[in-house]
């Protein structure tokens, strides 16, 4: 007898020839055997290095369901993968190190399962899974994923025809088709695109990791920039006190808090963009990582050793599409994660 796996969506793939998935779109699969005897299905997962196939990490056992009467079991793929994923990827600092990230697009592992029963523990049947780090909406979700899949919004051509990368850099992931992979690499390629044509925005780029794997940018027209300040702590106070405990002192006022904080907010906007790019740039709402990248102040060198890019938390991103007029303005704004404190007391 054998065991046979059958994802439950139609036109998803879960068998041993590798394939993409989407790290937060479920992989459900129905597992189970003609061998009346079978009670257990167990599954080793093993974390295979994607850059070169070795092997990083071996879970012996790692699955361990119990055989329902019906003489079945279902399972997510997705879920057990996540269980095992670092998503402690996102350590930019620039640029050059978004370029660098290809993790933060694809899985840095691809997941081998190997099923068995306790009936028959030798005759595995495998299941190989490369997961793409992101994932779609109902409306969007297609079941089969290959390497033609979108892994962002908009494409550079798409971004370009609205005037709004200047002189900036969009870093393009490219995924690989794998069945033409012949030394075991499947991180995917990036391509820098760098234009000279178009309109250089004058208040920066914001950089942010798409929903669906890859990344986005897009230059910023006009920015309003709040720096804001608070008190920390809270003490019990009189009126006044004295200069000097031993008396001869003048009167002050003492501080009733013990330091003080000081951060920043950022609103952006982007002018007359076209429709489709709006619905495209609304898709931010669900970006786990946004990043703001300063305007240049001298030059326009591909990745200017003095430029940084820093994470920010969102706080609004508007987007208003009406069915009677072809686009609108995009704004959004940001705060800054970083604090600078100061103590008094």
């Amino acid at each position: 007898m054998s065991l046979q796996i059958t994802p439950q969506i139609s036109g998803q793939q879960a068998n041993s020839t590798l394939s993409y998935s989407f790290l937060q779109e479920p992989l459900k699969v129905h597992i189970t055997d003609s061998d009346a005897d079978v009670t257990t299905i167990y599954g080793d997962v093993t974390r295979l290095s994607t850059e070169d196939g070795s092997v990083e990490l071996v879970n012996s056992t790692y699955i361990h369901r119990d055989v329902a009467s019906l003489g079945s079991v279902v399972m997510d793929l997705s879920m057990v993968m996540r269980q095992m994923h670092d998503y402690d990827t996102y350590k930019f600092a620039s640029v050059s190190d978004i370029i660098n990230g290809w993790d933060s697009v694809v899985s840095k592992y691809i997941y081998k399962f190997e099923f068995y029963t306790n009936e028959d523990s030798t005759n595995k049947v495998e299941v190989l899974k490369l997961p793409i780090i992101g994932g779609r909406s109902f409306d969007t979700f297609i079941p089969s994923v290959n390497y033609l899949t979108p892994i962002r919004e908009l494409s550079n051509a798409q971004l370009v025809s609205d005037g709004n990368i200047g002189k900036y850099i969009d870093p393009v992931f490219t995924l690989k088709q794998i069945s033409s992979v012949t030394d075991s690499n499947y991180k995917p390629s990036v391509s820098l695109v760098s234009q000279t044509a178009g309109t250089n925005p004058c208040e920066g780029v914001v950089y942010w990791k798409s929903k669906l794997g890859g990344w986005m940018m897009l230059g910023m027209d006009l920015k309003t920039e709040n720096k804001s300040h608070q008190t920390i702590g809270s003490l019990d106070v009189s009126m006044f006190e004295s200069t000097s405990y031993s008396g001869g002192g003048s009167p002050y006022v003492q501080s009733d808090y013990t330091g003080t904080a000081s951060g920043l907010t950022l609103n952006l906007k982007a002018l007359t963009l076209g429709k489709e790019t709006l619905e495209a740039l609304s898709e931010i709402a669900g970006s786990p990582a946004v990043y703001y990248q300063r305007p240049y102040t001298s030059g326009f060198g591909l990745i200017p050793s003095d430029e940084s890019i820093e994470l920010m938390r969102m706080t609004s991103a508007i987007a208003p599409i009406r069915t009677h007029i072809m686009g609108g303005d995009f704004s959004l704004g940001l705060a800054r994660i970083s604090t600078t404190e100061h103590k008094i007391k």
